[in-house]
């Protein structure tokens, strides 16, 4: 195949193109071409990612009470991480002989049905952190999320390498840090958002190397500045204490002016940090990769999100660690190799095809939570030989007898799971996060949804009657019950709640308020699940548009921004156009990386 080719979308019937370049990796996966488009693609892998919905269960094997993401009545067995880890059950004891004449996502729907499940996935040593999902080598933290080799952090979503900070949202290698966003190597920051190497500074956007700074945007290798403007060390000193930033009411006053200024710089169109040939935003040492998110150490991928230290890769949604030859495939890392179609397998797994919960094993076909096994087909053992003649007649089958949703959509070989075989409802999922919808869409769509329920919390204080400032909180605040800000405003419209997944009501744990008042942070209004969400929508999307440059010679086109140094173009219009991540009916002014660069130098 030399030329692209034009597809349209099974799902959402849009066309897509399929480049020469990726007709060559199809055929090195020996798989056929997809049948639906990237973005939907990637919404399915989502579909089967709870993250951050926990419930108390009870281990299906030893009866004690657990931590789970998945709730009570689960249709397989969910058990605890020691239980789950145990030589106490058996994996082969589900084995199910394939039948050539049933649909093979039918038989594999009735093998996961069976096989036990762990109540969360974690790695590595983890102590004195029961709360923390998808993590590993966490000490002393309290719900975390996709994160790794922290110390006394909570309600943070993809945390690495952090210490003592909450409220963060993709932050690394980062300690004393406070409702912020897509942070790198700070130290006593909060509300920064896409800012490197800062220390003891507030509200900070696009900024590195800056010190003792408040309200500033796109600044570099700057101290002691106020929203954009330098100051002496005793008059910033002074000017701070006046902003009375120990006070809630202080802070939102400074977020109305750094919001103001904000809208008035220059933005990059994405963020990328020694990067050759790649596209995509939030992108660290990447070479040739096309469409990612948040990943790092890269080589030749496309379309992804959080993988770290992978090569040749598609359609790959979180992890990596030395992984390569990945496609259709979400959670699954750490030297793995030649994976499709799979879900939530990792350490060493080589060669896997529709397999879901398998680690350290290889050469398997449709099979679940298995562990250092090889040449197994729904969980059954084989010998090599039979092994290696069974599979080709089984990818065969699956385009003869193909498996058809309850919306008609077929899923021959080659299409990841029906999102039919999900273990979680589709709103308490990541896709939720990134493809919003209401429960009617929802259904409408063919995912599964979980009822609201109303909490029955008596609230103690409302977010109204909290004080100002930390400093009259004491310990006796552990014991109240604060009613969310979300929720009291909203009137408790279920429309809202359900978008913002509301709790309602809240509580501050010992860590909390102990940070609280060791950074002099006022006591927060809004409850964990609506200050995450708040975080994430001040992200950009994960999808890129094309657009031009929006430097008009000496000023931006709407006039907003004037430029402060000369660029490569003159005095006319840039006609530089690239991807990025804001779409072109939002407000911000974007500059291409060369116009950009000039004025942040």
């Amino acid at each position: 195949m030399t030329e692209p080719q034009t597809k349209t979308c099974q799902n959402c019937k849009a066309q897509f193109i399929i480049e020469p370049d990726d007709f060559v990796f199809y055929e090195r996966m020996q798989v056929p071409a997809p049948t639906w488009c990237p973005e939907c693609r990637f919404q399915r892998r989502l579909s089967f990612c709870n993250e951050r919905h926990l419930y108390k269960n009870t281990c299906g094997l030893c009866a004690k009470s657990m931590v789970s993401m998945y709730p009570p009545g689960t249709a397989f067995p969910v058990y605890c991480l020691a239980c789950y880890r145990s030589d106490h059950w058996n994996p082969f004891a589900f084995a199910t002989e394939y039948d050539l004449k049933k649909p093979f996502f039918a038989q594999f729907k009735n093998l996961k049905s069976r096989v036990p499940r762990a109540a969360l996935v974690r790695q590595g040593d983890i102590t004195g952190s029961e709360y923390c999902n998808r993590a590993s080598y966490n000490k002393d933290c309290y719900l975390l999320v996709r994160a790794n080799y922290n110390e006394l952090c909570l309600y943070s979503y993809t945390l690495w390498e952090s210490r003592d900070s909450v409220d963060c949202f993709n932050v690394h290698k980062s300690e004393l840090t406070y409702q912020s966003i897509d942070c790198v190597e700070c130290y006593r920051v909060q509300y920064c958002q896409e800012s490197r190497l800062c220390r003891d500074s507030y509200f900070l956007f696009d900024c590195r190397n800056c010190n003792d700074c408040i309200g500033c945007v796109g600044l570099r290798n700057k101290q002691y500045h106020i929203l954009n403007c330098p100051y002496s060390k005793e008059e910033y000193e002074r000017k701070k204490e006046e902003l009375h930033l120990n006070t809630a009411s202080g802070r939102s006053t400074i977020a109305e002016h750094f919001n103001a200024l904000s809208a008035r710089i220059v933005r990059e169109a994405t963020i990328k940090t020694n990067c050759r040939n790649s596209t995509g935003n939030w992108l660290d040492d990447c070479k040739d990769v096309q469409n990612a998110y948040q990943s790092r150490s890269v080589e030749n991928g496309k379309d992804l999100l959080s993988i770290i230290e992978a090569k040749d890769c598609m359609d790959y949604t979180y992890w990596g660690r030395a992984s390569e030859l990945i496609y259709e495939t979400s959670n699954c890392g750490y030297g793995c190799s030649r994976i499709r179609f799979t879900n939530e397998s990792w350490d060493g797994c080589h060669d896997l095809t529709y397999c879901d919960n398998c680690y350290s094993s290889s050469n398997l076909f449709g099979c679940v939570g298995l562990r250092s096994k090889e040449y197994c087909i729904l969980n059954k053992q084989y010998e090599k030989e039979a092994y290696t003649a069974l599979i080709p007649k089984i990818i065969e089958q699956m385009r003869d007898v193909p498996y058809t949703d309850q919306k008609g959509r077929v899923y021959a070989f080659g299409e990841f799971f029906p999102t039919e075989l999900s273990a979680s409802p589709y709103n308490i999922t990541a896709a939720q996060e990134h493809f919003p919808l209401s429960e009617e869409a929802i259904r409408e769509q063919g995912f599964s949804w979980e009822d609201f329920k109303d909490k029955e919390y008596q609230q103690t204080k409302t977010w109204r009657e909290l004080p100002d400032d930390i400093a009259p909180v004491d310990e006796s605040f552990l014991n109240e019950i604060l009613l969310c800000r979300t929720w009291d405003e909203s009137g408790g419209d279920r429309k809202v709640i359900e978008q913002h997944d509301c709790t309602k009501a809240f509580r501050l744990v010992p860590a909390e308020l102990s940070f609280y008042k060791r950074m002099g942070i006022p006591l927060p209004q809004l409850c964990p699940n609506c200050r995450h969400y708040e975080r994430l929508m001040k992200r950009t999307p994960l999808k890129l548009w094309s657009r031009v440059c929006q430097c008009a010679g000496t000023r931006s086109e709407n006039g907003v921004y004037t430029n402060t140094a000369p660029h490569h173009h003159g005095e006319g219009k840039c006609g530089n156009e690239f991807e990025t991540s804001y779409s072109p009916d939002r407000n911000e002014i974007v500059y291409c990386e060369q116009c950009y660069q000039a004025e942040v130098a």
